[in-house]
């Protein structure tokens, strides 16, 4: 009796976490759901920072946390002034990329959109990864940015993606 109910749960669970997606899947399938790319390093006279594309690449929306409540339009494209954590492969921590004040705001991406965003250069030099923590639509409304309670999925945007001539400032 035991291994007729274990085979069930084997078979159901899988149904059951689906069919909470409503469908979901990917609209270029060469790509993963949620990817970040990489666009190019802004210099200032006392900065660098990367600029990155955080696309969803599915037919279902996905929420960010954010500073503020509405994306900017800069040169025609949707910026934020995205939450994301800095992860250290070599002391495997993932910490808040900087100090987010009181105010968290969550913006949605509709499926097959993108917003961009800054990261300093200098945490990529520091060899650090970004994670974005998202939710999907159907998981409730607060993001956490995985530390504060709510659902973790993290997309990530690796040093090493970083061209290395662009890892050096001019």
């Amino acid at each position: 009796m035991q291994s007729i109910v274990v085979a069930m749960l084997i078979v159901v669970l899988p149904y059951v976490a689906f069919a909470g997606s409503e469908g979901c899947s990917r609209l270029d399938s060469a790509r993963a759901a949620q990817f970040i790319s990489f666009a190019d390093v802004d210099e200032g006279k006392s900065y660098a920072d990367v600029r990155l594309r955080l696309h969803n690449n599915s037919n279902c929306p996905i929420t960010i946390e954010t500073d503020s409540k509405e994306p900017f339009v800069l040169r025609g494209k949707t910026n934020v002034v995205l939450h994301y954590l800095l992860h250290d492969r070599r002391r495997q921590t993932l910490k808040p990329a900087y100090g987010w004040g009181d105010s968290v705001s969550t913006v949605e991406i509709r499926g097959g959109d993108s917003v961009w965003f800054r990261v300093p250069l200098t945490n990529f030099t520091r060899h650090f990864d970004v994670a974005v923590p998202f939710k999907f639509g159907w998981e409730g409304n607060h993001v956490g940015a995985g530390f504060v309670g709510g659902i973790k999925h993290y997309v990530y945007f690796l040093f090493d993606d970083v061209p290395l001539k662009n890892r050096r400032r001019k």
